[in-house]
């Protein structure tokens, strides 16, 4: 939905509010999600999804007393309200008689880094975090993996021995679209989010072309010729089965919608609903974007704060500008992000993402691919250097921000604001409406 802004901005920016006013001369439009209109309570949506599962019997059905269960749950890099839907599908175990002593629950992390107790406890409940056994994955440890076959594209699959050790999955988290893999969630939660380092880097490699480019087919919604999400839905037949639930958030964080049952089904049914709610038309590109991540924990570091970065680009002129609010108060998200900006020449870039490939390369790749096209300005805790080594430019805050933008403006620019970056994948509408 698009409409008009007033004067003023106010944007999410860690757990706070950015305000700024702008110039009387733009023209200003601002995309938003299609609002959810349920308005039922949460655990009515929950309880109502687990009555009716896609493409499978319902979880106590699924399950048995003597069934050895994992649960796969979202780290705190992705708001899931886990602490509100965890419960529910715990108590439908106890129904099917699984004893407590029977169930695990994995922090499935991926290469992200580890949590503390607290950051946990928060996630789960201090109720269910104390009453059952709770892992987090390390991807990194890799002698807490077991190689459990290879995909069609030739990638090793090593999962947390947890997965391994365990009759069932049950694998849990939200639904957003992804710049690279189409879509969060579903399979993701197994590949990346238990696999080991090594695996990880093999698949996300599947994003760069023989030639050193961004795979064409690695974008937002898409899942038909994307090398990365074929890759991950084929590496599931290596896994013991699974029950998927997913919590569908609204732009305030809260559960709008929820689906459940088969991994591969409910999922896909998921996305539907997010493509629905996520992906609002415009009619030409802006000269500028101003785009917030949507606060913490969407703006927790830089990686994470790129993916709205990545959905402003599709809104914007070539040449123009965006504007990124996000705070990034744990940095860049990975040490050894900064060091694939550091080499000489693009040439050296692309040689090195060649022959020595590491996790979060693409980012880097996409960051500087935005860079040559578009003049970008970040509000961050970053320092100004590693902005400017990014490619970027640096703002104290919004109104330092705009007064930057303004100056290179044309007269009575199109601006183009989006309030939550994170969840929001710009789409241009074109003469059939579409």
């Amino acid at each position: 939905m698009a409409g008009q802004t007033a004067k003023h901005l106010s944007l999410a920016y860690g757990a706070g509010t950015q305000h700024a006013a702008h110039p009387d001369n733009w023209n200003i439009t601002t995309l938003r999600a299609d609002p959810f209109t349920t308005g039922r309570p949460e655990p009515f949506l929950v309880e109502e999804a687990l009555r009716h599962p896609v493409g499978a019997t319902p979880l106590e059905e699924w399950t048995a007393a003597g069934d050895r269960i994992l649960i796969l749950v979202s780290d705190k890099t992705r708001r899931c309200r886990t602490h509100v839907f965890l419960p529910r599908l715990l108590a439908r175990l106890e129904q099917a008689g699984v004893p407590d002593a029977q169930i695990r629950i994995l922090f499935a992390t991926g290469t992200h880094p580890p949590q503390t107790e607290r950051e946990q406890r928060d996630i789960l409940g201090d109720d269910v975090f104390a009453r059952y056994a709770v892992f987090e994955h390390h991807a990194r440890d890799e002698e807490r993996c077991v190689h459990v076959g290879t995909t069609a594209a030739g990638t090793d699959i090593h999962i947390n021995r947890l997965v391994v050790e365990s009759d069932r999955v049950i694998a849990t988290g939200t639904i957003v679209h992804h710049y690279f893999a189409g879509y969060g969630g579903g399979a993701k939660l197994f590949v990346p989010g238990v696999a080991a380092y090594s695996t990880a880097v093999a698949n996300h490699r599947r994003t760069i072309t023989p030639d050193g480019g961004f795979h064409p087919g690695c974008e937002d919604g898409r899942i038909e010729g994307n090398p990365v999400i074929t890759d991950i839905h084929d590496a599931q037949r290596f896994m013991p089965p699974a029950w998927y639930f997913a919590a569908i958030l609204n732009v305030e964080g809260r559960i709008a919608e929820c689906v459940c049952g088969d991994l591969a089904e409910a999922h896909a049914r998921g996305c539907v609903v997010i493509d629905n709610h996520y992906r609002p038309a415009f009619d030409m590109p802006a000269d500028l974007v101003v785009v917030s991540a949507g606060g913490y924990p969407r703006d927790i570091n830089f990686i994470q704060s790129h993916k709205s970065l990545h959905h402003a680009h599709y809104a914007v002129k070539e040449g123009g500008c965006i504007v990124l609010l996000a705070e990034c108060r744990e940095g860049l998200g990975s040490e050894s992000f900064r060091r694939w900006f550091e080499y000489p020449s693009r040439e050296a870039f692309r040689h090195a993402l060649l022959n020595d490939y590491s996790m979060n390369a693409h980012t880097a790749l996409a960051v500087l691919e935005k860079s040559d096209r578009f003049r970008i300005i970040i509000v961050s805790a970053l320092d100004d250097d590693t902005v400017r080594l990014m490619g970027m430019e640096p703002a104290p805050d919004l109104t330092h921000a705009l007064r930057l933008a303004a100056d290179r403006m044309p007269s009575d620019p199109g601006v183009t604001i989006l309030e939550n970056g994170g969840l929001i994948v710009p789409r241009r509408r074109y003469g059939d409406g579409t």
